[in-house]
């Protein structure tokens, strides 16, 4: 029997957790996946960590039992409902799982060390229960964010549809190779998916006052990155009509002369409606000792009310 690839689903019993699940629940394709929602379990407030240790606590032992009590039927009844989302999509009630485990080491780590365990995606909802402004990532999702490089990572802000993707393409290979296999996981009755390759000129992030490169120059480089990154798209749209998406809603667009990739990818997803948003988590320039490139952790805080898929 074929093993379906997993997505491991941290979930707080939020509403950001459960826009996550309904986003989730509508993106993907029901009979290629497996979901296993996950829930680290805190054996008291956050508050009574913040004492280190939990020292002055016991005088509140009763009330604190309490709390963990009709925090556990909530977490349930957020599994439960969550479960049918799932399956009232499509999803087999054997493909769904739950799993509500005691804090270990801390909620981060204990979702990093489960995802560690063969899992092929993490998602989790931008914010928890905090009140942040929108902008903002809960403190969870900013630890992942950082720390899950093994699998691809989805962050999901606010509500967003499912129907339409961005995917910001460029020749690294985590992104076309990883596009490639996320792909074969989306629903095939997506809308529109749009392949955004952004060039920046080669007086960025020069003053404006150089001129260092002529029109000319400027004009030659913009032609010859285009011609490059021509024929990896034209890849990706076969690869995308090879698993069985409409080769009519196959979009693509290189932007050019935009100073930030970032700021270029963030607006074009909101001048064209894209709520998904596909990124590598490091372009074609590799740094080791940086878990991130610049361009994915721009746009974490550019798109705060979509979903960024990390790969």
């Amino acid at each position: 029997m074929t093993t379906l690839p997993e997505f491991l689903v941290a979930v707080d019993g939020s509403d950001a957790g459960m826009h996550a699940v309904t986003y989730l629940s509508r993106i993907l394709s029901p009979n290629q996946v497996s979901i296993e929602l996950f829930h680290v379990r805190a054996e008291a407030p956050e508050a009574v960590f913040d004492l280190g240790g939990g020292e002055g606590a016991n005088a509140y032992e009763a009330e604190i039992n309490n709390w963990i009590n009709q925090d556990g039927n909530q977490t349930q009844e957020f599994v439960d409902k969550a479960t049918k989302v799932f399956t009232d999509a499509g999803f087999p009630p054997n493909a769904v799982n739950a799993t509500i485990r005691s804090r270990k080491t801390g909620i981060a780590r204990d979702i990093i060390t489960e995802s560690e365990l063969g899992c092929s995606a993490v998602v989790i909802g931008r914010k928890g229960f905090g009140t942040l402004p929108d902008f903002m990532m809960g403190g969870i999702a900013a630890k992942l964010a950082e720390s899950i490089t093994h699998v691809p990572l989805v962050i999901v802000g606010s509500q967003p549809e499912p129907h339409k993707v961005l995917v910001a393409f460029d020749r690294s290979r985590s992104v076309r190779e990883g596009f490639k296999n996320i792909s074969n996981l989306f629903s095939k009755s997506l809308e529109e998916i749009l392949l955004c390759h952004v060039i920046r000129p080669l007086s960025v992030p020069l003053p404006v006052t150089c001129t260092y490169f002529t029109t000319k120059t400027e004009a030659h480089w913009l032609d010859e990155q285009s011609q490059r990154i021509v024929p990896l798209m034209v890849d990706m749209k076969k690869h995308l009509s090879s698993i069985g998406f409409d080769p009519k809603i196959f979009r693509t667009a290189i932007l050019k002369e935009k100073a930030s990739r970032a700021d270029a990818i963030a607006r074009a997803a909101d001048a064209h409606g894209f709520s998904t948003i596909v990124v590598g988590r490091r372009g074609s320039t590799v740094v080791d000792e940086f878990t991130m490139g610049r361009v994915t952790r721009k746009l974490l805080s550019l798109a705060f009310n979509r979903a960024v898929w990390i790969i």
